[in-house]
């Protein structure tokens, strides 16, 4: 068995004080619709509160699950219950948290990302003190808290293979 260690990039993101992260070469790289001059329109997918995925708006605008996702949350938000009494599920009420468009910038130092506030205060991510690992799974870029990193990394490997 050939293992590829290339499938797997990963890097370490200062989260500077703006909420912004520089996103490295290598990940933008191989995240071919980062690209150009001008500012790049994409979504940000959460996971769960330590893990979220970069999608690109066509891949968006392609996928019937992203699709289906974006008419949810759009349902949700514009729905009013027929009495104050009436709360939703959790998970429902947060969905919008969850999927939320964002813009990346381009290169001068390197391409930009800045974290929607909502979604790194529930990651637990500290403006100018906290890192972020990069990775790029899937054929996306990812963005990790190092709790969630570190929790990975903590599953016996014998409950793996």
């Amino acid at each position: 068995m050939v293992v590829d260690q290339e499938a797997l990039e990963y890097s370490t993101l200062k989260v500077e004080k703006s909420y912004r992260i520089c996103l490295p070469q290598p990940l933008v790289r191989r995240a071919d619709w980062i690209a150009g001059e001008r500012p790049v329109r994409g979504w940000l997918l959460v996971g769960n509160s330590g893990r979220c995925r970069l999608l690109s708006s066509a891949q968006v605008d392609k996928d019937p699950d992203c699709q289906a996702l974006r008419a949810r949350v759009a349902a949700e938000t514009g729905a009013s219950s027929a009495s104050p009494l009436d709360f939703d599920d959790e998970a429902s009420a947060v969905l919008a948290l969850r999927f939320a468009p964002v813009e990346i910038t381009p290169p001068k130092p390197g391409w930009r990302l800045t974290l929607p506030r909502a979604i790194a205060a529930i990651m637990q991510v500290r403006a100018g003190e906290s890192y972020v690992a990069g990775l790029f799974l899937r054929s996306h870029i990812e963005i990790w808290t190092m709790e969630t990193l570190k929790s990975a990394m903590n599953v016996p490997l014998t409950e793996i293979i």
